[in-house]
């Protein structure tokens, strides 16, 4: 494998590693919304109350952050493969750059000067000849 291509997962590592955080935030800022406008803060009036709207805001809370199959507890998941996707390579990269001082010479020359590049967009439904 070329030297750059370590360069370059461990930037797309890094980086859908930022966007899971970002991700993680948003649904911490969901479960914490103190006001949804669903009715989840009406005072039932005798046998009036608005049980839907405090049932839903309750089920968006606990799947957004609060159950074991809350979205943040699978982004965390996500997290720890795309993690030990990074130590893989890393290891390897470590391991053929210990042994030759010029491929560790010109990985560190690659890590500093390639260009920086977005990540491989995701070809979601694609078909041969597409």
């Amino acid at each position: 494998m070329e030297l750059e291509k370590f360069v370059y997962i461990d930037r797309d590592c890094e980086y859908f590693k930022d966007e899971i955080l970002k991700i993680q935030r948003k649904m911490t800022e969901i479960s914490n919304q103190d006001k949804w406008g669903l009715g989840e803060k009406f005072d039932p009036q005798g046998d009036r109350d608005l049980i839907s709207g405090k049932t839903m805001v309750d089920r968006w809370r606990k799947k957004s952050q609060g159950s074991e199959n809350s979205v943040y507890a699978v982004m965390e998941s996500h997290y720890k493969v795309v993690e030990d996707f990074q130590t893989l390579f890393r290891t390897v990269r470590e391991r053929i750059t210990s042994v030759d001082t010029d491929q560790a010479t010109k990985y560190k020359d690659l890590e500093s000067n390639l260009p920086k590049q977005p990540p491989a967009q995701a070809k979601i439904f694609s078909w041969p000849g597409l």
